[in-house]
């Protein structure tokens, strides 16, 4: 039988191209006695390219064992059109000592890692399976940021106790000064106090929901896993996401309803596993002992349901994956934060589906 992966990268934001910075360094000499302004100009073109051609380096260097393996198959191909992969036209810094006849030169260039990946998995194992031979398995994750949080104070029950008073009034008369009193209540407060928890409101970030889609998907790659878009199966698919990226905003989880719909419409199209979970970011800290900024990313949940039966199964449920990504700024520390949490999830998850079987 015919069998497919669908992985879901779920996102509400408009669409657009990952892009990492790095930082290259170029040098060059040259051995001319006397040098032309257009000939300095040439040789710090020639720098500026070493100074690129580092940076992209250096991203490669970075890459992940099985990803890099497959980047070496068919690195010639990227190198010959690097420009469709990475803008590199920022100048950080540039020295020319003419006494020493030498250039350096610093560029920043930022990489499309969306479009290398891509091409990345079109020249992985899994393209060059039977279909047969891949599991059947459509994940949904999205991620979510506190945006705001609304402590309540606490509330006092007020009460009245009575105390007398009294009020003296005083009038001459004729025949001397008389005399009335009065009785007056006064009032205090008082009593019981009920603290209510925070109110939490969170962003879902699609920036942050397409990386850890990205990492979960290099996991399932290697494990014969095929992704295929979710929009030409699930009718209404921007309709439903929004209402899930309501509810999950509001503090919520997955809407039962919408996961059985969809669910309902992956049983229809022969698929046999799906898996609806969500991320929460934490908000940017110091790292005491670094000195570094930290980010931690945790699974809030992720159901695994198995849908060969007459009804969905839910066969498991993972949970307490956190992870701690460190670097120098805050989008490095989550972006290292993510990456940590979603290979782990993606791992967990498919030692849970393998456990049970495959169909």
């Amino acid at each position: 039988m015919r069998s497919y992966i669908y992985f879901i990268l779920v996102f509400f934001i408009a669409s657009s191209s990952i892009a990492v910075e790095y930082r290259g360094v170029g040098s060059s000499t040259y051995k001319d006695s006397f040098t032309s302004k257009n000939k300095i100009n040439g040789y710090i073109a020639e720098t500026k390219s070493k100074a690129c051609m580092n940076a992209f380096k250096k991203y490669v260097q970075s890459m992940e064992e099985s990803k890099r393996l497959i980047f070496t198959s068919i690195e010639k191909q990227i190198y010959a059109n690097l420009s469709n992969y990475m803008t590199c036209n920022t100048v950080v810094d540039e020295n020319v000592d003419k006494k020493k006849k030498t250039i350096t030169v610093v560029m920043k260039a930022n990489i499309d890692t969306t479009r290398l990946d891509i091409e990345i998995t079109k020249n992985s194992k899994i393209y060059q399976t039977k279909s047969s031979d891949k599991s059947n398995v459509v994940a949904i994750f999205f991620t979510r940021t506190v945006a705001s949080q609304t402590e309540k104070d606490a509330r006092v029950y007020k009460r009245e106790d009575v105390t007398k008073g009294i009020d003296i009034k005083e009038q001459e008369t004729s025949s001397g000064i008389s005399s009335t009193t009065t009785e007056t209540n006064a009032t205090e407060t008082g009593g019981s106090v009920t603290k209510q928890a925070a109110k939490m409101s969170y962003k879902v970030d699609g920036n942050d929901t397409e990386k850890i889609g990205a990492g979960m998907l290099e996991i399932f790659t290697k494990k014969r896993f095929e992704p295929i878009d979710p929009s030409f199966v699930v009718d209404d698919y921007d309709g439903k996401l929004a209402i899930i990226r309501e509810q999950l905003e509001n503090g919520e989880a997955i809407p039962t309803s919408v996961r059985n719909s969809m669910m309902k419409t992956f049983k229809q199209n022969e698929i046999s596993y799906a898996i609806f979970g969500y991320f929460d970011v934490g908000v940017p800290q110091v790292d005491q002992a670094s000195g570094n900024q930290a980010v931690v990313v945790s699974l809030n949940s992720a159901d695994v349901w198995v849908l060969g039966g007459k009804f969905p199964k839910r066969v498991g449920t993972i949970s307490g994956v956190q992870m701690k990504g460190m670097g120098n700024d805050q989008i490095i520390a989550k972006n290292n934060a993510i990456n940590l949490a979603s290979k782990t999830t993606a791992e967990k998850l498919v030692s849970l589906i393998n456990s049970q079987g495959r169909n």
